[in-house]
């Protein structure tokens, strides 16, 4: 998987962010994409590799909407099954009210502007 690009701007303030998705190349397995994490999922994700039969692993740029401000975010993500029942998945929480992300499955008109909060977003081509 490559990483892919979007810009997004807003038709109200003609603020403009970046977001990407997917992953590098060079991280073609999860004990490569384990420096892309941070503090203690990092931890947690080498305890995992080195006591478990890992099942699959989903990792890499991601975009998540808080539910309540319908702001996007865009972490570099995992979610790792192992043991075939086990599944580690950190959560992502909104910085400006501390909720928990979900993954953003709408249409990007349908999220918030970080800057303005009008839902008048479109990636730009």
């Amino acid at each position: 998987m490559t990483i892919h690009s979007l810009d997004i701007q807003c038709t109200q303030c003609h603020s403009k962010e970046h977001f990407k998705t997917g992953h590098d190349d060079n991280e073609d397995s999860i004990e490569k994409a384990i420096e892309q994490f941070h503090g203690k999922t990092q931890i947690q994700v080498r305890s995992i590799i080195r006591k478990h039969k890992i099942d699959n692993a989903e990792y890499g740029f991601a975009l998540f909407a808080c539910p309540q401000c319908q702001i996007l975010y865009n972490p570099y993500s995992v979610k790792v099954e192992y043991d075939n029942i086990m599944l580690f998945q950190p959560f992502h929480k909104c910085q400006r009210c501390n909720t928990t992300l979900v993954k953003a499955t709408d249409p990007i008109k349908t999220y918030a502007c970080r800057k303005c909060g009008k839902k008048q977003l479109h990636i730009n081509e």
